[in-house]
């Protein structure tokens, strides 16, 4: 049985403070579990229904692991569907240097929507980029809906809270902004190096960082729509750069 202190702690991590005041977050659902027990992330302890526990031990935690009812992780688990489990993972306060900003990367300016978040990380990933500098207005990295959008990628994908208009002026990379409403004026197939900057969902890219823009890119389509979900976006121009 779990006891009442690893429930409290447990419940506590649904709230940003106790996030941060704890370094710890939370990861649900087997595919998370593996994907963190697999990277360099500290785990406190997993909870995992009796079912997974039997199918996958070997990809599991060795330690600190708790054999709960499907019912119990249910209860406890912020997803709708969630028989599986949960590990309450140690945060990384990774510090960023001026030597992580080469090749190619992304930027990030005033994302609010965690699902957008994890799923640019989940694209980055799958394009093999290794870094994503994020405005500090930019959702938490730890939000949980962020981490189960991300589906383990935020283990192999750096994310970085910083002033982008410090960073902008430090740097020799270009910087490629992104907008539905300016007409690209390069083709992303083109480009090898540099930092592409999203804005947010509804305002795009602020005022004050358009000054430090090369160029700007755009995707091409046929139909009314206004505009891409912005992390629909970072999907097709990072598969028009790096499969030119």
């Amino acid at each position: 049985m779990l006891s009442k202190s690893k429930l409290k702690l447990i419940k506590s991590l649904k709230n940003r403070k106790s996030r941060e005041s704890l370094n710890l977050f939370l990861v649900e659902g087997l595919k998370g579990i593996i994907e963190v027990n697999n990277s360099s992330y500290d785990i406190l302890f997993t909870l995992i229904s009796r079912k997974a526990f039997d199918s996958n031990k070997t990809y599991l935690p060795s330690e600190n692991i708790f054999i709960l009812e499907e019912e119990e992780i249910q209860k406890i688990s912020n997803l709708k569907k969630n028989k599986i489990g949960l590990s309450v993972v140690k945060s990384k306060s990774d510090i960023f240097s001026n030597s992580k900003i080469n090749g190619l990367m992304i930027a990030l300016d005033s994302i609010n929507d965690p699902g957008n978040l994890g799923t640019i990380i989940r694209n980055a990933d799958w394009f093999g980029i290794k870094n994503i500098i994020c405005s500090k207005n930019t959702v938490e990295l730890y939000n949980p809906k962020t981490i189960q959008s991300s589906m383990g990628s935020f283990t192999r994908v750096n994310v970085f809270y910083e002033d982008l208009s410090e960073i902008f002026e430090s740097t020799k990379l270009k910087i490629y902004g992104t907008s539905s409403e300016i007409k690209g004026s390069i083709d992303p197939k083109s480009i090898e190096e540099g930092i592409i900057l999203f804005g947010s969902e509804s305002n795009g890219v602020r005022d004050n960082l358009k000054k430090h823009i090369h160029s700007w890119l755009s995707i091409k389509g046929d139909g009314k729509a206004e505009s891409l979900n912005v992390s629909v976006s970072s999907g097709i121009i990072l598969d028009n750069i790096i499969n030119n």
